[in-house]
């Protein structure tokens, strides 16, 4: 939480520079508000969610081959033995 805010003095800076007592009242409530929203600062970004992507189709391919690869050994070494495949 980014802390309290003195509404009574926001309030009364407001009305010094101005502002009528319906506006001050306003603005001072929109800040409040702001104020009391839930941190964001563990949500991902678009570069961590870039980041994510990358490494799952790294994943992905890395296994395709990798399957792809043992397919091709086992049938190298099934030819070496002799095993019909």
């Amino acid at each position: 939480m980014v802390g309290s805010i003195d509404t009574l003095s926001a309030a009364k800076a407001l009305k010094g520079a101005g502002f009528d007592d319906a506006g001050a009242e306003a603005i001072v409530g929109i800040v409040r508000q702001a104020a009391e929203l839930p941190p964001i600062d563990h949500l991902a970004t678009k570069d961590d969610l870039e980041k994510a992507v990358m490494s799952l189709k790294l994943f992905v391919a890395s296994t395709v081959l990798g399957g792809a690869a043992v397919i091709v050994l086992a049938q190298i070494v099934s030819k070496a033995l002799g095993i019909a495949g």
